[in-house]
């Protein structure tokens, strides 16, 4: 089974103050973020991959971010809401730029989320890593079960939790892999692909145009 992890398009336009959005600031698309779901779209479809299911969370970017997919790949069906795709509550971060997050004396805790992936204990993030890692672990043990061995799933979230597909799939030795921590820019996409039990990371962080999907 192949899984297309997307992250949502661009929230922010040129100029705009750039700060932390999770789970609480549900923000739309710009025309921006919109026409990368298009140009996805047409790459995928150029490289003739039909996803047999497309999920994404609640949130207006990522369900924003859905739709235009499935419309530019020609389905009928709608995406499908999944909660456990919603990006993390970052607490004390959220609405705040890196700079201010510094300023309120967590400039060391940014920076060990940022190159270690190590979940902070002084910003007051709601649930917990164990939490996170759990939805994302269930989420895929659904769609292995849901799904064909040589189906593609396509699924349509935010950075936060789009690390987390990366460390279930690669395990024990994610740490070890040169593209740890996992960073997802807005409007790329990841390809996990599974084989008898096996995991592996075919690609992350691509642009559409960059990588044979």
């Amino acid at each position: 089974m192949d899984i297309i992890c997307a992250r949502h398009g661009n929230t922010f336009a040129p100029g705009d103050r750039v700060i932390w959005v999770g789970r609480n600031q549900d923000i739309p698309l710009v025309q921006a973020g919109e026409q990368q779901a298009r140009t996805l779209a047409l790459a995928l479809r150029n490289a003739r991959i039909a996803p047999v299911a497309i999920f994404c969370a609640p949130l207006k970017r990522t369900r924003r971010y859905a739709e235009l997919l499935a419309e530019g790949l020609g389905r009928s069906e709608a995406p499908v809401v999944d909660g456990r795709l919603t990006e993390i509550d970052y607490g004390d971060w959220a609405g705040l730029t890196n700079q201010e997050v510094e300023q309120i004396g967590h400039g060391e805790s940014q920076r060990l989320w940022y190159e270690e992936m190590i979940w902070p204990q002084d910003a007051n993030w709601t649930g917990s890593e164990a939490e996170i890692r759990g939805g994302v672990e269930a989420f895929l043990q659904m769609i292995r079960h849901d799904f064909r061995p040589d189906d593609t799933v396509l699924a349509v979230s935010s950075n936060g939790i789009l690390r987390y597909f990366a460390l279930a799939a690669l395990g024990a030795d994610a740490r070890r892999d040169p593209r740890f921590p996992f960073k997802m820019r807005t409007g790329h996409v990841g390809k996990i692909r599974e084989e008898r039990g096996t995991a592996s990371l075919l690609y992350w962080d691509a642009a559409p145009g960059s990588v044979s999907l």
